[in-house]
């Protein structure tokens, strides 16, 4: 059933639904006649991620696609990064100023905007050009450079409208990006997509090459390190030689012996180194875990990264010619350096050089881990060797042993020494510079034609949506929609026998007297709203007549029903079945019976004399008759009271009994059951009581104990009647 009432609420709102998606079809087509056109540019590079790649102290294990995957999507976050995004801003404000013909131009109303006014163009392209060539962004907060950066946002060419219009996405499956711009003008589309690569590869090729060169710094510091510690352990052992004579067994046991215990302790420092080792591992792993990919403010730093690379290159020249003690020391102020350096690289590069900070991070967990595997081999040497020793310590060789363990150390020494040497070689044939990945394949174009602008989807979705959308207002509407508007609904809320449901009619151009004397060709047509009512109503004649109860309460539980409307109505009906009918008007907040009909007696003047003949005088004399024929009425005064407080001792109420001899039907009007205690007051006088109720009307609590009332009478509630219902919901 309420599947019936959602489809009737649509039929019934069908020009509405139809109205809301012609109006969305017209707001589709003035979007699409008034939105303005774009061109679209589209340029391709080629990363060149499967290339030899940059300086590293430990060699590449493989290539997965997971680590493809996020290298793309750190390119692609640099090109969206502000430092990238400003350089274009910053080239493409100085085209539109020093160029005959910009891409963009200000109307007057725009050049006159406070925030720009008294700006110096030529002060503006040398802020400009600084920035461009110091790969520096503009602070907002500096007075020479607010104004630019004003000038930059009414051109358009800021950082967010820049991005809102730019797309860069990786082609799936290739070692290429797309880069898209679409801008009113097509030169513009094509010059954004042809710089912004450039500015890429200027900004990446900067933070690369110094992550490079700091790399071969610190790769040329252990490389000279490792030479001098070999020379040191080459000059021991031929000293050693020179010194010793033809060794004796006590000797060598004895060398053995002391061999053991430098092994021992080297064994122990190396296991220390390990730990220590395992430790800065597990933070690197935990830096890399936690690191997001949010952006971050850019700065001007690039003094400070220069001045501090400068200061660890000579600090290892001078680590070349230290000793063991101030090597370390220099060494630790070169780790300090280069944290700092790393910290200002974050801070400046902005949003894209967070995937820097973090192929940092990962190049020093390499790194750890190649220590880590070297230190784990030498312990597994000097065990090796520990046991050696031990053996010829209890059997004697102290000078050979002696002079193996400074051979040994020789060896490791050596070894060490060129495999450093042949990284540092291996570094110097590698180009560092990114320029030689990073390849523009395709170069963007001017469009020939602006975007397609795909009026018809635009259309057909507009319509759609409208469509939609007013459908479902509609049927929220009518899903929450709690009035008794239909019998269904009547009979699962309101347990009272419906007597009749009366149709709504217009009653401003036709009156309740033009309904039954002036029968029309429309009221003569079956489906009419006033041949229904008429209808309705002489069914509920029907119910009354088959009720054999004379005297009638009609009341309701709310006031403006359409009570009077219907005994009116209903009076009209009785007569045309030749029937005898006094009305007896006790609404008193609304007597709209005594104010149509004018009757000139009211029953609060009316002191009834049961002992007068009923045929003589008594009632005839009250009552007054009405246009209706065979109708006659009593009305009464209108006033804020009730029935036994203003009608006299012996009211004509209390004599109903006699009077309906002389009447076929009494029918007596009473104020609603919500608010009034008369109808209350009424039913004790009455034989039977007919309760209306509006099909517009909602039932609330006070229905509801308006209601449980009536069941305290149900021996004289003869039903309900359902007023004012639409035409199209009687059948529901």
């Amino acid at each position: 059933m309420d599947l019936v009432f959602l489809l009737h609420a649509l039929l019934k709102k069908k020009w509405v639904i139809l109205i809301c998606t012609i109006a969305g079809v017209l707001a589709g087509l003035i979007f699409v006649f008034s939105k303005d056109q774009f061109y679209v540019s589209v340029a391709q590079y080629s990363t060149g991620f499967t290339m030899k790649q940059q300086v590293k102290i430990k060699d590449d294990v493989g290539y997965s696609f997971a680590e493809a995957d996020q290298r793309f999507k750190n390119v692609i976050e640099t090109f969206k990064s502000p430092v990238v995004v400003g350089m274009l801003s910053y080239e493409l404000m100085l085209h539109d100023l020093e160029q005959k013909r910009p891409f963009r131009t200000l109307t007057a109303k725009e050049k006159s905007t406070p925030s720009i006014v008294g700006l110096n163009l030529e002060e503006a392209k040398r802020v400009l050009h600084q920035k461009v060539d110091n790969q520096e962004l503009l602070v907002a907060y500096e007075p020479s450079e607010s104004k630019v950066f004003e000038l930059i946002k009414l051109y358009q060419y800021n950082h967010e409208a820049l991005l809102s219009r730019l797309s860069v996405d990786r082609v799936q499956g290739t070692d290429y990006l797309n880069i898209v711009f679409k801008s009113e003008n097509p030169e513009l589309s094509a010059y954004v997509v042809n710089s912004i690569g450039r500015e890429f590869i200027n900004f990446f090729t900067k933070i690369n090459a110094t992550r490079t060169t700091e790399s071969m710094t610190k790769l040329s510091a252990l490389t000279q390190q490792k030479k001098q510690e070999y020379d040191n352990a080459v000059t021991i052992l031929q000293k050693f030689r020179e010194q010793v004579g033809s060794p004796n067994v006590g000797d060598r046991a004895k060398a053995a012996m002391e061999m053991m215990q430098s092994l021992t302790t080297q064994l122990n420092d190396n296991e220390g180194k390990l730990n220590s080792l395992k430790g800065r591992l597990s933070s690197v792993k935990d830096q890399i875990q936690g690191l997001s990919s949010g952006t971050v403010t850019a700065s001007n730093a690039n003094s400070d990264i220069i001045s501090l690379t400068q200061k660890n290159r000579e600090l290892a020249s001078q680590q070349t010619t230290a000793g063991p003690a101030t090597y370390k020391d220099l060494q630790n102020q070169i780790d300090n350096n280069t944290k700092q350096i790393q910290k200002l690289e974050t801070f400046k590069a902005g949003k894209g050089d967070v995937s820097g900070l973090r192929n940092q991070l990962t190049r020093d967990k390499s790194d750890i881990e190649y220590e880590i595997a070297s230190l784990t081999q030498t312990s597994r040497s000097i065990n090796d060797k520990i046991n050696l020793y031990k053996g010829m310590a209890y059997t004697g060789g102290g000078d050979e042993v002696e002079v193996q363990k400074l051979q040994n150390e020789v060896d490791r020494l050596n070894t060490e020494y060129q495999a450093l040497l042949a990284r540092m070689q291996t570094s110097q044939d590698v180009d560092v510079a990114p320029e030689i990945n990073f390849k523009q394949t395709i170069v963007g174009q001017p469009a020939i034609k602006p975007e397609p602008g795909k009026k018809k989807t635009i259309l057909l979705l507009c319509a759609l949506t409208t469509l939609v959308v007013s459908s479902l207002v509609v049927i929220i509407i009518d899903f929450l929609d709690n009035s008794v508007r239909a019998p269904s609904i009547y009979h699962k809320n309101i347990k009272l026998k419906l007597l009749s449901t009366v149709s709504k009619i217009n009653l401003r151009t036709r009156t309740v007297a033009d309904q039954f004397e002036n029968v029309s060709e429309t009221t003569r047509q079956a489906n009419s709203a006033e041949n229904i009512f008429i209808e309705s109503v002489r069914k509920l004649r029907y119910e009354i007549e088959n009720g054999e109860k004379k005297v009638i309460l009609f009341t309701s539980t709310k006031s403006d029903v359409g009570k009077s409307t219907l005994i009116e109505a209903l009076a009209y009906s009785m007569s045309l079945a030749k029937k005898k009918l006094l009305l007896i008007d006790t609404n008193f907040p609304h007597n709209t019976l005594t104010e149509k009909f004018v009757p000139k007696s009211t029953l609060e003047n009316v002191n009834f004399n049961p002992d007068k003949s009923v045929h003589e005088k008594g009632v005839y004399e009250i009552a007054s008759k009405t246009p209706i024929p065979g109708v006659d009425i009593i009305g009464c005064k209108q006033g804020n009271y009730s029935p036994l407080e203003i009608l006299p001792k012996h009211n004509l109420l209390e004599h109903l009994a006699l009077i309906k001899r002389e009447y076929d039907y009494i029918f007596i009007e009473g104020a609603g059951l919500n608010m009034h205690s008369d109808s209350r007051e009424l039913s004790r006088y009455v034989e039977g009581v007919v309760v209306v109720f509006s099909a517009d009307n909602t039932l609330n609590q006070l229905d509801k104990e308006s209601l449980q009332f009536l069941k305290t009478i149900d021996n004289k509630v003869m039903g309900g009647v359902l007023n004012s219902i639409e035409k199209d919901n009687i059948e529901l």
